[in-house]
């Protein structure tokens, strides 16, 4: 579990300019990080670790979301990330980092080595222009049992076992990007759809009511206007994706795909100020 900061200072010319790191020991660009301590939380340690990388003193925090990947030992590691601008301090070279650069966005993607970082620092940009910009991922769950083959209650019914595949299909997508919240219905293959990249960003899931089979659109809505500023995975039903997706295309949302939400299909949503401007269609791996 591990914490940094995507921080930026203002030049003189308007030009926002981004800290990277150079760490000798893997002779690389990216961008502060480090492990919690014991009863550390995410926030205090990403603030830690600026200062005791950078000698640089980061404020205003913004929590941009968090990423999961392998390391080249093999081991499982979570990062949460928060973009912060500076307010003072100095660099001294360290054991850890001996080198510092501020560059540009353009100039920062081109010199950052991992796609993780590239992908965490264009959304701290992002936000850095509009805070209200949000992303969202509308998930229709995995392949689920058939309902003739489930004498249980509805809400109870599971994956089966290509459903539980497309769940790890959609883990291995969703955490390389940066997500800062996860939330689902509390139907069984809904939470079992979210479960993988639950564990995989060690980020608990949120059990919404409004995303229940047969809720109405209107509430959908409603919480996409109140994850402004988020990147947020959410997880529910064909029976609630269709009526939203229909009701953004009549209203003239411009929308890049076929009118379709296939299980274990995405649609990814972007707004500003709460309201949803463009919508891509991403459709299942199986």
């Amino acid at each position: 579990m591990a914490a940094g900061g995507v921080v930026h200072r203002e030049n003189g010319d308007g030009k926002r300019k981004f800290l990277l790191v150079h760490r000798p020991r893997y002779d690389d660009w990216s961008l502060p990080k480090g492990k919690l301590n014991r009863r550390e939380g995410f926030l205090e340690a990403a603030l830690r670790e600026v200062r005791e990388e950078t000698g640089i003193q980061g404020n205003r925090p913004v929590d941009v979301g968090s990423v999961g990947y392998e390391t080249d030992a093999g081991n499982r590691k979570v990062v949460r990330w928060w973009h912060m601008e500076m307010v003072g301090g100095k660099f001294r070279p360290n054991r850890e980092v001996d080198d510092i650069a501020w560059l540009t966005l353009d100039k920062a993607i081109d010199r950052l080595q991992y796609t993780n970082d590239k992908k965490v620092l264009i959304r701290a940009d992002t936000l850095s222009n509009d805070p209200s910009y949000s992303k969202i991922y509308l998930v229709r769950h995995a392949r689920a049992v058939r309902r003739s083959q489930w004498n249980g209650k509805d809400w109870k019914r599971p994956l089966e076992r290509r459903g539980r595949n497309q769940a790890i299909d959609l883990a291995v997508r969703f955490k390389a990007h940066p997500v800062s919240r996860i939330i689902s219905s509390d139907s069984q293959r809904c939470v079992q759809t979210a479960k993988p990249l639950v564990n995989a960003i060690r980020m608990p899931d949120v059990l919404d009511r409004r995303l229940r089979a047969g809720a109405g659109t209107d509430g959908v809505l409603e919480m996409f206007q109140q994850l402004q500023g988020e990147s947020a995975v959410v997880v529910t039903h064909g029976e609630v994706i269709g009526p939203v997706i229909e009701r953004l295309a009549a209203d003239g949302v411009d929308l890049d795909g076929p009118m379709e939400w296939k299980k274990g299909s995405v649609w990814v949503l972007e707004a500003r100020e709460g309201q949803i401007r463009s919508g891509r269609y991403i459709p299942p791996k199986r």
